[in-house]
């Protein structure tokens, strides 16, 4: 029993570790400032690369306001975490129509920041930040979140 739950724990640190880097430049075509801008009538948006010790630039893509603070991060991961994370109760808020193959929001509680979706082989998390003064608010609302998703899925 003992070997067996190193051997899960061992998998388990293995694929976390994998994932960071599963799509590392794969994606890079998929959205850009530009587009975040028109989705979201923001200007001076910048995107900048991952920092991986950075937990708000820590996306395969990563996004900043005009003043240099988080505004959005995209991550990929392999299409079988899509259905762990879609059964944890704690985490699926609600179902997400016209999204990839399918696509639910979350975390559970409010406020809402992110729109996870399946498409082909990969789960993207489309995410955006709780505003630093009011922990009740984000930075993008969920249409606008939706939105930038549909436009990820649509080029991937």
């Amino acid at each position: 029993m003992k070997k067996f739950f190193l051997a899960v724990i061992s998998l388990a640190i293995i694929a976390g570790l994998s994932a960071t880097v599963y799509a590392e430049g794969q994606f890079d075509h998929v959205i850009n400032a530009a587009d975040v801008e028109k989705i979201t009538g923001l200007k001076g948006v910048k995107q900048v690369p991952r920092e991986k010790l950075n937990k708000f630039r820590n996306g395969d893509l990563n996004f900043l306001q005009s003043d240099d603070k988080p505004l959005l991060m995209i991550q990929f991961r392999p299409s079988y975490v899509f259905a762990a994370m879609k059964a944890d109760g704690g985490y699926v808020k609600a179902s997400i129509p016209g999204v990839g193959e399918e696509a639910f929001s979350s975390p559970a509680f409010d406020p809402q920041f992110s729109i996870n979706f399946l498409k082909g082989k990969y789960y993207a998390i489309v995410t955006t930040h709780v505003e630093a003064k009011d922990k009740t608010k984000t930075v993008l609302k969920m249409d606008q979140l939706t939105a930038i998703a549909k436009l990820v899925a649509s080029k991937m």
